[in-house]
């Protein structure tokens, strides 16, 4: 039977290579995750040919973090969060195996495709908060925000090879050995955390409150915090308008540019190629002023991208604008995260980012979901381009509303 781990000092600081290491073993694992998400979508699209259907898979993400999310801050807090980090792993890691099984054996249809992304997004739910709380839990404090930037490199690297790999394991085998693939990945990232128990393994921070308070509590925490309720505010517009164009990946390959599994793999790669090379610009520490200014300049970079994204059906022109898209993406995500975790208070910091984290998988569902339904009436490009647009606008807009709530003065809270 496991036990536990001896005690570590109350003053110990974990060296700079566990983070390292964790950030490996997630990225090995996200391949594999991001290799999924490119086989589950286009999939999705061979079975239905209908931009509707791609939508309604990408609205999973909403229907089961409905639920998951107000809790899963309040459950991060609450758990030991070594156990938490491998139960929703593992439980995922079956989950893919079943996926695979079913298509291998042609009994997929989009109704059970439709349950096996509400499942995994409810997993997922519960994983994020727990997972974004381990880089803090891994890195020394002066080094939280190079942690979180190098977790997004690991995130990046995996929207490259993860959509690569599955093209060429589309292209040679079939979406079942994808599946496969990506349930073998997930091995990484628990013998990694297994490694690092000694750091993880440990009491969780609320005992003895009621559950239903401590969510409440949360919510309360940001709305009486006008910095981190300036940062809810971004992430929220941020996700709605600027970041629902990758689950729209499936229709834009078949619809916009004519082409199939190989293109798509083309358009996710750009995307994490440009993400890469932001999150490696995000590598050096920045102060919240700064963060709090890259905001905002990257959101515009953003709008710009996808306008040059969606004004043109070559793709000579649409790819280096989503590499640019990526690059805009990742640095304005990673800023926000920096400032939710660096800004919180430590006993309600997984409450404050599982609020982010739920607005960051739930909002591009949400805006995926209705550009999609939209598409009756308009053209896919048209849609994409116009919230590009109208998010633009908004942070011009707000700019100065954002500037006097103390965003861009704020000192970091103690971890």
């Amino acid at each position: 039977m496991s036990t536990a781990p001896p005690p570590l000092p109350a003053t110990a600081e974990p060296p700079s290579r566990h983070f390292v290491l964790f950030t490996v073993g997630h990225g090995i694992s996200s391949i594999g995750a991001w290799a999924q998400k490119t086989g589950v979508g286009w999939l999705t699209w061979e079975l239905t040919h209908s931009v509707a259907w791609v939508g309604t898979i990408a609205m999973a993400d909403l229907i089961a973090a409905l639920w998951v999310a107000p809790l899963a801050g309040a459950v991060a807090d609450r758990s030991n969060p070594y156990r938490l980090f491998c139960l929703t792993q593992t439980l995922t890691l079956l989950l893919a195996l079943l996926l695979c099984a079913a298509t291998a054996s042609g009994m997929v249809n989009m109704y059970g495709l439709l349950l096996f992304a509400v499942a995994e997004s409810t997993l997922q739910g519960f994983n994020q908060p727990v997972r974004m709380l381990l880089n803090g839990l891994l890195a020394p404090r002066e080094r939280l925000s190079q942690a979180i930037a190098a977790n997004s490199i690991a995130v990046a690297v995996a929207r490259s090879l993860g959509p690569a790999g599955a093209g060429v394991a589309m292209h040679f085998g079939s979406v079942a050995l994808v599946f496969a693939l990506n349930a073998i990945s997930f091995l990484a990232i628990l013998g990694v955390v297994f490694h690092l128990r000694r750091w993880i393994d440990r009491p969780p921070l609320a005992r003895g409150a009621a559950l239903a308070g401590d969510v409440a509590e949360g919510f309360r925490y940001v709305l009486r915090t006008p910095e981190i309720g300036a940062v809810i505010f971004l992430a929220l517009a941020f996700s709605l308008l600027a970041r629902p164009f990758s689950e729209l990946f499936p229709a834009f390959a078949g619809e916009v540019f004519g082409g199939g599994p190989e293109v798509l793999s083309m358009l996710m790669s750009a995307q994490g190629l440009g993400a890469l090379l932001g999150a490696l610009i995000m590598l050096r520490a920045r102060s919240s002023r700064a963060l709090a200014r890259s905001v905002l300049v990257t959101g515009l970079g953003l709008a710009a991208s996808l306008l040059a994204f969606t004004a043109s059906t070559a793709l000579a022109i649409a790819l280096p604008a989503m590499v640019a898209a990526g690059l805009f993406h990742v640095v304005c995500n990673i800023a926000m995260q920096s400032l939710c975790q660096l800004q919180s208070a430590p006993a309600l910091r997984g409450r404050v980012v599982a609020l982010y984290g739920l607005i960051f998988r739930t909002g591009p569902s949400v805006g995926a979901f209705l550009i999609a339904q939209a598409a009756h009436w308009a053209t896919l490009s048209a849609l994409v381009g116009g919230c590009a647009l109208a998010y633009g606008t908004l942070l011009l807009a707000t700019g100065p509303a954002i500037r006097r709530t103390g965003l861009y003065s704020a000192v970091p809270a103690e971890k």
